[in-house]
């Protein structure tokens, strides 16, 4: 069971069941325990008012008036019956009619016992010596009535307590729940961080959970700064390098390396070669950025400005760069991933449309786009070079061959799809990407 909560409604559901089950089962014990000796007081009243009505003749004959007793002990199993014994002389009681009273037992103890009509008895023996006579006064009353009515209560008093207990079960999940929204709460912060909503979590918690929303927000911090660093320390790599690399190239053109066609050759090779590998690793630094929570993407406010520059760059073509995104539409993406992401699809759209680039950003989960332009397109069977780091089909058109590359990068870091296709809708050359949402 890994719900905290239903561990704890669990827990305190079956503790107040035991205590329920416990405290009925004492209540329904004292209550018959109390009767059980009210009626035994009851009894032996019963028999010391008998023994103060026994008198014995000169002959030592035992005389009891039943006529001017108690009449319940008259009634025909009525349930109230006695049995008086001195030596050899019995009385019963006009009770038991034509019944022998039942066997008992000379005890101090209350026996409980069998009597007329199968009546169950509860039987009190008292022995008495009264004017040098031994006198047993055995006197019994059945208990039928009051079972029904302890039964009656245990009955009664069992609802209630089920209805309490189920009562008190609700409020006690009530109060669990109450007491573990706060934890609830920093799960909505989380789902809203990784969303890009926020930044950091929220401190406003119980002091039991403060402690780990603390060290969360400490180790956001820290992926943020060695991010940062690791983007710095590229680019101050990158620049470093830049003129060294620049040195290079002017060499390829220097007239001892004319005389040496081969070194030259080789040298132009590891100059590109080097100028590629300084691309590659600029971009995959900012690949870093996935694994940092906290940020969203935004195509319709971002995007418009990138199409802006590129109608720039290409404003010599008259190219119209159109966008077609939901206004609402949010990712959460790196922000420098999707602008590097998208750049490169539009310019690459760009470099190959005639007149026309269409970029549509589905109203589906995650983002889903698709990048569409007018030219002639590609065959089939070259599509899935397009990817390859440094594959250009067209060496007339400037570039690294890397744009794709990058793309494919950016995609494989999300667990996303790449797919080169024909546009059927401007006829040219059409690349969509999915990239799933978080989950």
């Amino acid at each position: 069971m890994s719900s905290l909560l239903a561990r704890l409604s669990l827990g305190l559901g079956l503790s107040l069941i035991i205590l329920f089950v416990l405290q009925w089962w004492v209540v329904n014990t004292a209550a018959r325990s109390l009767t059980e000796h009210y009626v035994i007081s009851r009894l032996e009243h019963d028999a010391e008012s008998i023994l103060a009505n026994i008198s014995f003749s000169s002959k030592g004959v035992m005389e009891f008036d039943a006529d001017h007793y108690n009449p319940i002990y008259r009634m025909p199993f009525s349930g109230h019956y006695y049995l008086l014994q001195s030596g050899e002389q019995l009385q019963r009681s006009r009770s038991l009619w034509d019944r022998e009273f039942p066997k008992y037992v000379m005890a101090d103890k209350p026996q409980y016992l069998a009597g007329p009509e199968s009546q169950p008895l509860l039987v009190v023996v008292r022995e008495y010596s009264k004017h040098g006579h031994n006198v047993n006064v055995v006197i019994a009353e059945d208990m039928t009535p009051l079972q029904q009515q302890l039964s009656e209560f245990g009955q009664r008093y069992a609802l209630i307590s089920l209805f309490v207990m189920v009562l008190v079960i609700l409020l006690q999940a009530a109060v669990a729940k109450r007491s573990l929204r706060p934890l609830g709460l920093v799960i909505h912060d989380m789902k809203r961080l990784e969303a890009g909503e926020f930044s950091e979590l929220r401190e406003d918690v119980p002091d039991e959970v403060l402690p780990l929303v603390k060290e969360f927000n400490y180790l956001l911090l820290l992926m943020r700064q060695r991010l940062e660093r690791s983007r710095s320390a590229l680019g101050n790599l990158a620049h470093a390098l830049k003129t060294p690399l620049t040195v290079m190239m002017q060499l390829e053109g220097s007239e001892v390396l004319q005389q040496q066609p081969g070194l030259q050759a080789k040298l132009r090779d590891q100059t590109q070669q080097i100028r590629q590998i300084i691309d590659r690793q600029l971009k995959r630094a900012r690949l870093a950025g996935v694994s940092t929570p906290g940020l969203s993407f935004e195509p319709a406010k971002e995007l418009e400005g990138l199409a802006q520059i590129l109608r720039q760059i290409y404003v010599d073509r008259g190219l119209q760069i159109e966008l077609d995104i939901p206004v609402n539409k949010s990712f959460a993406g790196d922000r420098e991933d999707m602008m590097e992401l998208f750049g490169n699809l539009l310019d690459n759209a760009c470099k190959w449309a005639a007149q026309r680039v269409l970029l549509t950003v589905y109203d589906k989960p995650g983002l889903v786009v698709s990048v569409q332009d007018d030219g002639a397109g590609c065959a089939p069977e070259l599509r899935q070079q397009l990817d390859q780091r440094g594959q250009r089909l067209d060496e007339s058109t400037a570039g690294h061959g890397l744009g794709l590359a990058i793309v494919r990068d950016i995609v494989e870091h999300y667990q996303g799809s790449l797919v080169f296709d024909q546009s059927d809708q401007l006829g040219g050359f059409r690349v969509d990407v999915a990239l799933p949402g978080k989950t």
